[in-house]
This record gives C-alpha cells, structure tokens and sequence, in this order.
C-alpha cells in the first residue's frame, strides 16, 4: 500500500468518526427529555398527596367552636348538657340563698315592714284615682273635695312607694349582700345539710298541724 492510499484511508475513517458524533447527541438529549417526562408526573402525585396532620386536626376543632361555625350531634349535645347542667346549678344557690335569708329574723322583720310601705303606696294609689272618677268636680273651677283628696293620696302614695325603695337599699340590701357572702363560704356540703335540716323541720311542722287538727276532732 502506497502513502497516498494510506492517508486517503485515514481521511475516511476521520470523517466518519465525525459522522457519527452528532447522532448520538441527539440521542442523549432526547434520553435526558424522556426522563424528565417520567419524573414530572412523580412530582404532581407526590404535591396532590395530603398529609393531615396533629395542628391540622386541632385547627379543625379550633375552627368548629368559633360562633356560627357548623357543630356536630355530640358537640350541640355536650353544649345543651352543660347549660342544663349551669342552670340546675344557678337555681341551687338561688335557693339556697332564699333559705338563709328565711331563717334570718332581721331579714324576715324588715320584709315585712316593705310590703306594708308598698302596700299603703299602692292603696293610696287606687284612693286618688277613684276619687277622681267618682266624685264629680265643681263646675266654678275652684277646687273641690274631689280635687283635695286626690292630691292628698298622691302625695301620700309617692311618699311610701319610695319609701319602701330607701327601706330596702337602706336596710334590707346590706342583709342580702351578707348573706350572699356567708353562702360563698359554704362547701357543697354544708348546703346539702342545711337543706336537710330545712326539710325535717319542715316536715315536723307539717306533722304537729296534723296532731293538733286531729286533736281538735
């Protein structure tokens, strides 16, 4: 073999080499958008995956006791138990304190000496409006009998309906604001025997009434 054939030779080979290096780039570009392709559906899926988590669920609770906001069965039920449950205990006390104030004769004198204030206001009250449509009134203008004893139960009436208020802020009020104290201080106990007591003293009454008719028979 001759030079010349020797390099025209070694001119083909390197051209082919060259040849054949640009279809295999687009090869590899092709393989790296394949596999780009391939992992972005892995990356929609693994973003649509929901984790719930411990604050998500405590937000949700959270969320659900805010006013207006949608309650289930057990939480309007557990709502309805516990006010039922305030109230019961509201009426407790309130009796409770009702029965202190029964068993205090300051208390139970002054109420009495109240509604007689108010009930004098109240009947000089319907005096002078009687008065005023039964009797008739003088047709001179001046003033009548009518006329004086209207004015006069007014007077009267307004003179012992407040009365009756400044007796109660005076005197009875501070009563009542003490015996709201003293019922603070008491345990749930006390208060159940002193119920108990209250009912057999009761009860005793009722049974000495029952003697005592029988005997008259």
């Amino acid at each position: 073999m001759s030079l010349r054939e020797t390099l025209e030779g070694a001119r083909n080979e390197a051209s082919q080499s060259g040849a054949a290096k640009p279809e295999s780039s687009p090869a590899k570009k092709g393989a790296s958008k394949k596999s780009t392709a391939n992992a972005k559906p892995t990356r929609e899926k693994a973003a649509s995956v929901r984790t719930v988590s411990k604050n998500s669920r405590k937000a949700a609770a959270m969320t659900s006791s805010l006013p207006g906001a949608r309650k289930t069965k057990e939480q309007k039920e557990a709502e309805r138990s516990q006010r039922r449950k305030e109230r019961e205990e509201k009426d407790y006390k309130n009796q409770a304190f009702q029965l202190l104030l029964n068993q205090n004769p300051a208390y139970k004198k002054s109420e009495r000496v109240w509604w007689v204030l108010l009930a004098i206001g109240f009947v000089a009250t319907l005096v002078s409006l009687v008065v005023t449509f039964v009797l008739p009134a003088r047709s001179d203008g001046t003033m009548s009998v009518r006329d004086i004893v209207s004015v006069v139960s007014l007077i009267v009436a307004y003179a012992f309906i407040i009365a009756g208020f400044v007796f109660d802020w005076i005197v009875r009020r501070p009563i009542r604001k003490e015996t709201e104290k003293k019922l603070q201080g008491m345990s749930q106990k006390k208060i159940a025997e002193m119920f108990a007591r209250a009912r057999k003293a009761e009860l005793e009454r009722n049974a000495a009434k029952e003697a005592a008719k029988k005997g008259k028979k």
